[in-house]
């Protein structure tokens, strides 16, 4: 498989996946949040999310090579991580939860490496 190939594979099914809702915006397959395809599309976006989230916070690490080199302030990502993730999903508002962890990072950032 060249690079090229799934550079488009990656293209088309990232696409389809964010276009298919629209395609079936009308369809009582997404009106039932308890569905299948409903879950499925939601899961995706999530997943896409994470992965997003993750390479953004670990700088594009794998999990060995984290382990490897963990320190601190990886674990403090991971405690802010798990702590926006349940406020978010215990308050359903996401910008307070952000906003928070953002300040308690950035104090933490400031004071181990100032």
């Amino acid at each position: 498989m060249t690079i090229w190939l799934l550079i488009a594979f990656s293209a088309c099914t990232a696409f389809a996946f964010r276009a298919l809702p629209f395609a079936f915006k009308n369809s009582s397959a997404l009106t039932q949040t308890q569905g299948s395809f409903y879950r499925f599309i939601s899961y995706s976006a999530q997943a896409m999310l994470g992965v997003i989230i993750y390479d953004t916070a670990f700088n594009k690490m794998d999990a060995l090579t984290l382990i490897q080199q963990f320190q601190i302030l990886d674990a403090l990502k991971l405690f802010l991580l798990v702590g926006t993730f349940i406020a978010v999903a215990k308050t359903k508002k996401i910008l307070p939860a952000f906003f928070a962890s953002l300040l308690i990072y950035v104090t933490a950032f400031a004071y181990l490496n100032g």
